[in-house]
């Protein structure tokens, strides 16, 4: 236990650096929505530094706690500023949006359940991360693109083509055998397309839908292949 705790304290530092980038990303977005840019584009921003934030902790933690303990911390203040003070967190959810959409939340406390299945139970931190980028960064890539050819924010070719190359991206950077990779990368678009407000089933947020259905694949497939 001892151990346990000073791992963690020596670790403060990665720590501060990891809530600097996002809250960076968070006052960012309040500024580029106070700007008069759409809110479905000044969100983004969030997922971007988001995703950073999560790309570093893979490097910098050998374990996976902090990441857990920071997303599901994350994830309470988000909902606490959302009950409390809506504007708090405009720029990626908020006052910003509908009060029944929780799509900045549930990107914060979706990394509890995969960082805690892919990174602390089967020792793949880069399957989780890359996971969670499917979503920060696919899926933040999806929404300029269909800002820049649609200007509004609806489901299309375009879009989805961009979140694929992106995933596609990461997969090869992180996920071994890269096939594998392919195959998540292609269920995380499918799920995009499928779920959010603007999808075919509403009730699903792809903030969570993304990472989880994803994660199911590629440690599916690498379990039947013996890849695990």
């Amino acid at each position: 236990m001892g151990m346990f705790l000073d791992n963690l304290i020596a670790d403060v530092p990665f720590v501060v650096v990891i809530c600097g980038v996002v809250f960076a990303g968070l006052w960012l977005s309040n500024i580029v929505y106070d700007s008069g840019v759409p809110h479905y584009i000044s969100r983004k921003i969030g997922h971007f530094t988001g995703g950073l934030a999560f790309l570093i902790s893979v490097f910098v933690f050998s374990a996976p706690w902090w990441p857990i303990i920071l997303a599901a911390l994350c994830g309470t203040l988000l909902l606490v500023a959302r009950l409390v003070k809506p504007a708090t967190f405009r720029g990626v959810g908020g006052s910003g949006r509908s009060e029944r959409v929780m799509a900045e939340i549930w990107f914060a406390w979706v990394a509890v359940p995969v960082c805690g299945i892919s990174w602390l139970w089967l020792q793949k931190p880069f399957v989780a991360v890359s996971c969670l980028l499917f979503m920060a960064w696919g899926d933040g890539v999806t929404g300029l693109v269909r800002w820049y050819v649609y200007h509004r924010p609806v489901k299309g070719l375009w879009g989805s083509l961009a979140m694929l190359c992106v995933c596609l991206t990461i997969s090869w950077a992180l996920i071994k055998p890269f096939w594998i990779g392919v195959i998540g990368s292609v269920m995380a678009v499918i799920t995009e397309w499928a779920t959010g407000d603007v999808g075919l089933f509403k009730w699903a947020d792809d903030n969570w839908a993304i990472p989880l259905i994803s994660l199911g694949t590629i440690l599916g497939t690498m379990t039947v292949t013996g890849n695990l």
